[in-house]
């Protein structure tokens, strides 16, 4: 089953017919895999890793490493994301210490599998919410 097909070529900008024509393939496959109706073969599953920069336990969501290489590639972080970092490098030690606590207890791992899952605009409430706390606490 391909979990991070959709994400990844959307990341990317590649239509279904573009990585349908890169993998020598049907659209309709492309939009099977994505749907997961269908799965690929393991050669189309490499070739797939390849073409994102990525591994196959990545894609078939197995995987908490996405690239490779290991390096950070902003084509894989939404803009949201990329906000995210550049915000947490601004708080204190002991705020990042206390979001820490929150984010990483084990009762909240599923709260970090959630946050992956909703949509940005949710997102971006919930970090206006959190903006208002830290000026509130500054």
């Amino acid at each position: 089953m391909v979990k991070n097909l959709r994400l990844l070529r959307e990341e990317k900008g590649i239509s279904q017919q573009k990585l349908a024509d890169m993998l020598n393939i049907s659209q309709q496959a492309v939009f099977k895999y994505e749907k997961t109706a269908s799965e690929p073969d393991i050669s189309t599953l490499i070739k797939l890793a390849d073409i994102f920069d990525v591994t196959v336990d990545f894609l078939i969501g197995n995987g908490e490493i996405i690239q490779k290489s290991g390096a950070l590639n902003a084509v894989m972080l939404t803009e949201s994301e990329i906000d995210h970092v550049k915000q947490w490098r601004t708080f204190s030690e002991n705020t990042k210490e206390e979001i820490d606590k929150l984010l990483f207890s084990e009762k909240d791992i599923a709260h970090i599998k959630l946050w992956l899952t909703l949509p940005e605009n949710i997102k971006e409430s919930i970090d206006s919410l959190i903006m208002n706390i830290k000026n509130i606490n500054m």
